[in-house]
C-alpha cells in the first residue's frame, strides 16, 4: 500500500456498503442500480472497518504503552468520521482517522 498515515492517524479499510447492508446486497444481486449519489451517501455512513496503518504517535496523548488496536483488527469508529483517500497504485478506497475516532475494536 503506498499510502503510510503521518503523526496520530489510523487508516482503515472501510467495509463494502454491499457487505453491510441487506437492501444494497440483495438489489446487487438481483441487477437493480442504485443511483451514485446515493450510493456514495450511505458507503459515507459505513463505520466498521478493518485497520491497515497506524501512525507512528497515534495514542501518545492517552499515557498508553501500547496502541489499544493492532493492523488487521477489525474497528468501528465515528460515523462519518474521517477523510476517504484513494491509493493511488490500486484505486483503493480507504478511510484517515484520527486516533480518537476509533471507539472499538470488535471480535469474533
Amino acid at each position: 500500500m503506498a499510502i503510510k498515515p503521518v503523526l496520530h492517524r489510523i487508516i482503515v479499510k472501510q467495509e463494502k456498503l454491499e457487505d453491510r447492508d441487506e437492501t444494497f446486497k440483495k438489489a446487487k444481486e438481483v441487477g437493480i442500480i442504485i443511483h451514485q449519489d446515493e450510493r456514495k451517501r450511505e458507503q459515507a455512513a459505513v463505520d466498521t472497518g478493518t485497520v491497515v496503518a497506524i501512525g507512528p504517535t497515534a495514542f501518545r496523548d492517552f499515557n498508553v504503552d501500547e496502541p489499544p488496536i493492532q493492523v488487521g483488527d477489525y474497528v468501528t469508529y465515528a460515523k462519518y468520521g474521517g477523510k476517504t483517500i484513494t491509493d493511488p497504485e490500486t484505486q483503493e478506497e480507504f478511510v484517515a482517522l484520527n486516533d480518537e475516532d476509533i471507539i472499538s475494536v470488535l471480535t469474533k
